[in-house]
């Protein structure tokens, strides 16, 4: 390769180096959202209606959305029992928009009933690629800015909408950033006994790939109700509001490759000329 083809080379590198380290900036956005939890049974019927939750969820747009403290759903009281969901994991599951949920679920006093979930969360990050700022809010299926609508994001309806309760109440939630889908996860729990919430083998997950019953939510397999379907639609009721929006720099060491190529070619283009 001639000195000049060679120099352009090297150019191209560096500038797409600079280039690429400009479009590696990545956010942890905070996000409060409110919802809806649908409990079916194995029929796919309504059992005692829809209970609120609400919730907060922190995304980072470079490692995804993971580990126990990044969902937090507050505690409630489902037909008179006091319910928790906790030690909460989430994973994108890779060119998808599905979001697979794994947690403990501790119902009066059961604890540690395992529950696996798979979201449909197309609304979440298509308004994520759209670029998300404090403030904005996710209502159903559009992204909200100042009052305006700036976009449609698509988000799912949840499979329950439009189902009748036992109660003859049409629950007409609409469009949620995170649906529930019909999906379930292949189990990785046996359980030690019914009602135990214990487990055979570690880990007490569910994981890919997914079977679809036709039934809305995923089935619990432990507890007093092993076999019945929960639903979490998250961000149903129009409300997952941007709580902060924090930018994460690149890595200074991109930078300084990057400029540091670019000073070292300046220098061979002098010495060239001279």
């Amino acid at each position: 390769m001639n000195k000049p083809a060679m120099y352009g080379t090297v150019c191209a590198f560096a500038l797409t180096l600079l280039a690429a380290s400009a479009t590696v900036q990545a956010a942890v956005i905070d996000f409060h959202f409110t919802g809806q939890m649908t409990v079916v049974d194995f029929y796919g019927d309504v059992f005692d209606g829809q209970t609120p939750i609400s919730s907060t969820l922190t995304y980072d747009t470079a490692t995804g959305v993971g580990g126990s403290t990044e969902l937090f759903i507050a505690p409630l009281s489902f037909i008179g029992m006091d319910t928790t969901f906790h030690d909460i994991s989430l994973e994108r599951i890779s060119g998808t928009n599905y979001l697979l949920g794994n947690m403990l679920v501790d119902f009066g006093p059961t604890q540690g009933i395992p529950l696996s979930l798979v979201w449909d969360a197309s609304g979440l990050f298509n308004a994520i690629d759209i670029g998300l700022e404090a403030g904005d809010v996710i209502s159903g299926t559009f992204l909200k800015r100042d009052g305006s609508v700036i976009a449609n994001v698509g988000s799912a309806l949840p499979v329950t909408d439009g189902a009748i309760d036992g109660f003859g109440n049409t629950l007409n939630q609409g469009s949620a950033p995170l649906a529930m889908t019909t999906l379930n996860t292949t189990s990785l729990c046996v359980p030690i006994s019914p009602g135990s919430g214990e487990c055979m083998f570690n880990p007490i997950t569910g994981a890919a790939p997914f079977t679809d019953d036709g039934i809305a939510g995923s089935p619990l397999i432990d507890g007093p109700f092993p076999g019945f379907n929960v639903n979490l639609d998250i961000g149903s009721g129009n409300s997952m509001t941007v709580l902060s929006v924090s930018n994460v720099p690149v890595p200074a060491a991109v930078w300084l490759f990057g400029s540091g190529l670019l000073g070292l070619i300046g220098m061979a283009r002098r010495k060239k000329a001279e």
